[in-house]
C-alpha cells in the first residue's frame, strides 16, 4: 500500500536510486515508490497495443520518408512558424525569406538530430544510452545553449548534482532493460526524461528522438505529436511535472501512434 505520493523538488537535483524489475503488462497495480525510484515518474495502467508493430526495416524506411514532416511537427511544437512547405524548400538547400534567423537554426539543427538518428538506427548504432543521447542533444539544442550535449552540471556551469542526474540516467537504463514491451521503453523513456530535464535546453526535442530510435529500432513506427495537439501536449507534461503522474502523457503519446495507423 502506498502511504503518500512520491514527489520532487522543482528542482530535481535531489533525487535516490534504484529498485528492481516489474512485469510490462501495467494491467496490475504497480508500485508508485518503485517506479519513481527507478524512472523519477509513476503511471498506472498502460495500453501499449494500440501502438501496432510492423519490422524494423518497414518502420525505418517510413521514418527516413517522413522525415521533413517530423522536423516540422518538431519545430512548430517549439513555437517555430515555418510551414511544411518552407521546411522542405529549407531541406533541399533553399533559404525561406522573412523567416526569423533562429527558427532557420532550430530547423535545420532537427533535421541534423533526425539524420543522425537515421543513421545511428540504419546501421544498427543506436543504443538507450548517455553517449547517444549526449549526441543527439548536442546537435539539436547548439545554437540554445553551450553546454549542449552534456547534462546540467557537466559543463561551464559546473554543479554537484550532475552525479546524480548520472546515477539516474543508469537507474532508468536498468528499469528499461527490465521492461520487455519496446513501446513501454519508449513511453518511460520520454516521460522520464521530459521531467528529468538531464539538459540546459532541448530536453523535449532529445527525449522525442531518443523514443523515436528506441521504436523503429523494435520495427514500431515513430509517434508523431501533431502541432495542433499541442494545448493536449502541454497539458499533460504540466501534470507530469506538477505531480510526477505520467499516466496521461503516456495515454497522449499512444492515442498520437494510434490516429497516426
Amino acid at each position: 500500500m502506498v502511504t503518500k505520493q512520491p514527489r520532487w523538488a522543482p528542482d530535481p537535483e535531489t533525487y535516490a536510486a534504484r529498485k528492481s524489475a516489474t512485469d510490462d503488462s501495467y494491467r496490475e497495480v504497480v508500485d508508485r515508490d518503485d517506479q519513481v525510484r527507478d524512472t523519477g515518474v509513476w503511471w498506472t495502467e498502460i495500453d501499449t497495443a494500440r501502438m501496432l508493430p510492423s519490422d524494423t526495416e518497414s518502420a525505418w524506411r517510413r521514418f527516413r520518408a517522413n522525415l521533413p514532416e517530423l522536423v516540422w511537427h518538431a519545430a512548430r511544437l517549439e513555437g517555430n512558424s515555418f510551414t511544411l512547405p518552407e521546411v522542405r524548400t529549407l531541406l533541399a538547400g533553399v533559404t525561406v525569406g522573412d523567416r526569423p534567423a533562429g527558427e532557420e537554426r532550430q530547423v535545420l539543427a532537427l533535421s541534423e538530430a533526425y539524420g543522425a538518428l537515421r543513421d545511428l538506427v540504419g546501421y544498427g548504432r543506436f543504443h538507450i544510452d548517455k553517449s547517444t543521447s549526449d549526441r543527439l542533444n548536442r546537435i539539436v539544442a547548439r545554437h540554445e545553449t553551450p553546454d549542449a550535449g552534456r547534462f546540467r552540471g557537466e559543463g561551464t556551469l559546473r554543479r554537484d548534482g550532475r552525479e546524480l542526474l548520472r546515477t539516474r540516467f543508469a537507474t532508468l537504463q536498468e528499469r528499461l532493460a527490465e521492461t520487455d514491451d519496446p513501446r513501454l521503453q519508449a513511453l518511460i523513456y520520454f516521460c522520464s526524461a521530459a521531467r528529468t530535464r538531464f539538459y540546459a535546453g532541448g530536453n523535449k526535442r532529445t527525449a522525442v528522438l531518443m523514443m523515436t530510435g528506441i521504436l523503429i529500432s523494435n520495427g514500431f513506427d515513430a509517434v508523431v505529436i501533431p502541432h495542433s495537439r499541442r494545448l493536449e501536449l502541454d497539458h499533460a507534461l504540466d501534470t507530469l511535472v506538477t505531480t510526477d503522474d505520467a499516466t496521461e502523457l503516456m495515454a497522449f503519446l499512444i492515442d498520437c501512434a494510434a490516429s497516426e495507423s
